[in-house]
């Protein structure tokens, strides 16, 4: 079986780019007989730029889709992997072009659910000649690859021959040393991914403040990742100024060795999202990998992917919630392992990259069969 991926690895780093790096990187060796062909569009230059317009993208995009013409000519009959668009209109006509230059020319086309929010998109907001199109276009995939139950509207919106649950996988950071317990300590609290709003970022400062109030001096927060936009940058920084000296750290993106030391010295991870296009995050899963407890949402897949204990659940744009989580957290006593064996029980790497091969597997042998 031959595979041309089509999709981007980082930079960007986010979710969908490290999850596509791990497939170009790991799967062949997950899935005996599997070659594997990449191409890469590289369409943005930074987190800013995702899912933005620019009149040069068409131009990388056009000759990204002849690079993949170009190895299918030269190494014959192979399926077509692909990411579509979340719910935004940009990246959808995006897509369209890559399916009219490319789908006919490949044997079977393979839509790996990442973005969400396209099937409430389509119904929702795009036109009659929109819906049109995305289904003559992306609709009857052969394998729907979606994250979780909860997120399978995307891909039956647009009616795939199969659908499958494949969950998302990080590589095991090993095992973690026990951490001294000091109950009079500062809790650290982290941070980490896209520094937005609607991530829970402002919703994090706001109830550090609220929790430092109740209890002076307690919580100290470290805040790993990039800002989107200027706006969102100086916000920030006067709102972590105005909490005095020390209480907020920025170290703007971490690479995967400091991701490693920011979450072994975390005494809890805070993830208040509600980010549109979120499906399963990575750093939940890597705050699992590393026995933190957590702070979260119950948006999208969230709630059915992390285990009971030392889980605090939120609403999104409520920090008092977070404050009153996070003081619990702080007198909740020390890890007892039970978030990493979760993680090692349903999201490893190894985990996900054996679900993808059993996947391309069944369809290859549902073709032999008929």
């Amino acid at each position: 079986m031959q595979l041309l991926v089509f999709a981007h690895t980082p930079p960007p780093v986010h979710g969908q780019s490290l999850m596509v790096q791990t497939l170009v990187q790991g799967l062949a060796a997950a899935a005996p007989g599997l070659k594997i062909f990449h191409v890469n569009p590289r369409l943005s230059r930074d987190a800013s730029d995702v899912g933005s317009w620019r009149p040069t993208k068409l131009l990388v995009l056009l000759a990204a889709c002849l690079r993949a013409l170009a190895l299918r000519l030269r190494h014959g009959s192979m399926d077509f992997y692909y990411v579509p668009a979340p719910g935004r209109r940009a990246p959808l006509y995006r897509d369209w072009l890559v399916m009219a230059f490319c789908r006919v020319f490949f044997r079977r086309l393979i839509l790996h659910w990442h973005g969400i929010g396209l099937g409430h998109w389509l119904a929702h907001n795009a036109n009659p000649p929109e819906r049109w199109l995305t289904q003559w276009l992306l609709g009857r995939a052969d394998l729907a690859p979606v994250l979780a139950p909860e997120l399978a509207t995307d891909a039956e919106a647009l009616r795939p021959r199969k659908l499958v649950i494949v969950p998302n996988g990080v590589a095991d950071p090993g095992p973690i040393a026990d951490r001294e317990h000091v109950s009079d300590a500062p809790t650290q609290i982290l941070f980490l991914g896209l520094c937005t709003p609607a991530k829970g970022l402002f919703d994090t400062l706001t109830a550090v403040a609220v929790a430092n109030r109740r209890e002076a001096g307690a919580f100290r927060l470290l805040v790993a990742g990039g800002f989107t936009n200027r706006r969102d940058e100086e916000a920030f920084f006067s709102q972590a100024d105005a909490l005095g000296p020390g209480v907020v750290r920025h170290v703007g993106f971490a690479d995967e060795i400091e991701k490693h030391t920011f979450f072994a010295d975390a005494d809890v991870f805070c993830f208040p999202t509600n980010h549109p296009h979120e499906g399963q995050p990575l750093a939940l899963i890597e705050a699992l990998a590393h026995d933190v407890p957590i702070i979260t949402t119950r948006w999208r897949a969230i709630p059915g992917m992390l285990p009971d204990n030392q889980v605090w659940f939120v609403n999104a744009g409520r920090p008092d919630q977070i404050a009153h989580a996070l003081i619990t957290a702080r007198r909740a006593g020390p890890r007892r392992g039970e978030r990493r064996a979760h993680y090692l029980a349903h999201f490893t790497r190894e985990k996900h990259l054996a679900a993808l091969a059993s996947a391309l597997g069944e369809i290859d042998l549902t073709d032999f069969q008929t």
